[in-house]
């Protein structure tokens, strides 16, 4: 670690500088990467579904507008752009549906940052797969343990920690693929900081997107500069007017517990419903109570839903959601949705449906309430009591959705999800490649798999135009 000589065991940007630049393929857990590879393939499922959406065009359509150096593929648009462009538009593209990962400590998606890095970065560079993955592992876990430090508090700020943090979590990545000693990743970790930003005011709209598109952005811009030499503060994480500014407290200590040794990617969530992560304990609790014997939707009565707190915060202010993407933040329509629909899957989240008088009807029956002894683990737990009319209750709890940790969405799971989201983008063949490609990613063509991705845009323009 001849680069670490120069750094500072009680200064804690020194510490995660020193990690990120000098860790390398071997120092991770093989089993590490098994949730590296499912992470990867889930957003990239993510990015190819979020690219057929009218707002991924038009930031498309003002990147392209502008100009810049062929380096990265815009994924499903058939181009190339810089690599910083190519990290905000598939970044934004990754998330703008709402079905990428999550990390609950965090409070936000990891790899709708880390990933559009990672691959931008490394199909500029000509790196390997065994790379990609390295550099991703060094990300998600600058990210998360920035999470660990400074939430729920945070967030309980008003700040959504995939933008505020995720400059950390891409910052480390590229600067794990770029080389970065650890003198310039401390700089560069500055320079990124000074890019924070990630407001929950924006939540239930398309533009939230862009923390992620720009923290994938600011990251790489960062390690660019610092690369050439720029210097920025000596420990913006710990320092007096660094990230405690953003909020207190920093605890310093969590980032330094297990550095190296300890790795958090065994914590991902993965999302199988399309809609905030707040809502899924409860549409599993639909879905299951809709496939009991002598179910039927006209004997319901009332719909109580006893829920987190933060669940309530996330989806109270969308209880008469008027488009498709209010509804995926509206716990009042994601139920009626599932309940009528019999699933919560990204096609059911449409203007056409959540306008339907059934759902709109439905919804009204919805009546949901706070939890304050529900604890937020893997998952905001969910308690549904459906009164029906002849005035009969029925309830059902589930504190852990499919996707968590404890009930885990396996391989086949999450090429199934991507199947799912790619099909009316990509042909058959492109998707079999593509799951084939990140299923042995260390041994992978990252250029080939990007050409692949990007080749769809001829299919998706059919698909829209349809």
């Amino acid at each position: 670690m001849d680069s670490a000589s120069a750094i500072s065991s009680d200064n804690t940007t020194h510490l995660l500088a020193g990690f990120v630049a000098n860790l390398r393929h071997e120092d991770v857990p093989v089993e590490q990467f098994g949730y590296a590879r499912k992470s990867v393939l889930d957003w990239l499922g993510c990015c190819v579904a979020g690219g057929r959406e009218a707002e991924v065009r038009s930031l498309c359509d003002v990147i392209e507008s502008m100009g810049s150096a062929p380096q990265a593929s815009l994924i499903a648009r058939g181009s190339k752009r810089s690599v910083l462009d190519a990290a905000l538009l598939n970044g934004a593209a990754g998330n703008l549906l709402d079905l990428d990962d999550v990390h609950p400590q965090l409070i936000g998606h990891p790899s709708s940052v880390v990933v559009p890095t990672v691959l931008a970065v490394a199909e500029w560079k000509g790196l390997s797969g065994r790379d990609v993955l390295t550099a991703y592992v060094a990300g998600y876990e600058a990210m998360v343990r920035m999470g660990l430090a400074m939430e729920p508090e945070l967030y309980d700020r008003g700040w959504h920690a995939t933008g505020a943090l995720g400059v950390f979590g891409s910052c480390a990545a590229a600067g794990n693929l770029l080389r970065l000693d650890a003198q310039q990743m401390v700089a560069a970790f500055g320079i990124a900081a000074a890019q924070a930003a990630g407001l929950r005011e924006l939540f239930g709209t398309s533009s939230k997107c862009i923390h992620h598109g720009k923290a994938a952005m600011a990251g790489i811009l960062a390690c660019l500069w610092a690369q050439r030499g720029t210097q920025s503060a000596v420990d913006v994480i710990g320092g007096r007017f660094g990230m405690r500014t953003l909020s207190e407290p920093v605890r310093t200590e969590r980032i330094a517990e297990g550095l190296g040794t300890h790795f958090h990617l065994a914590q991902t969530c993965y999302k199988r419903h399309a809609a905030c992560g707040s809502v899924h304990a409860a549409i599993d609790a639909a879905l299951e109570l809709r496939e009991r014997p002598g179910f039927s939707l006209d004997d319901i009565d009332r719909i109580d839903v006893r829920t987190h707190t933060l669940s309530v915060s996330l989806t109270a202010h969308n209880e008469h959601a008027r488009t498709g993407y209010e509804a995926k933040y509206s716990m009042h329509y994601a139920l009626a949705l599932a309940f009528i629909e019999g699933s919560a899957a990204l096609a059911v989240f449409s203007d056409a449906r959540v306008m339907d008088p059934r759902v709109r009807a439905l919804a009204a029956r919805v009546h949901m309430s706070a939890d304050p002894d529900m604890q937020y683990i893997e998952a905001m737990p969910s308690e549904l009591a459906l009164t029906l009319r002849d005035g009969r209750r029925t309830v059902l709890r589930v504190d852990t959705p499919k996707g968590r940790p404890s009930n885990p969405m396996d391989w086949n799971d999450m090429a199934a999800k991507f199947r799912q989201l790619a099909t009316p983008t990509l042909d058959t063949a492109t998707i079999d490649r593509v799951i084939a490609d990140v299923a042995r990613l260390e041994d992978a063509d990252v250029g080939a798999l990007m050409q692949r991705l990007s080749r769809a845009t001829t299919h998706t323009h059919e698909v829209v135009a349809a």
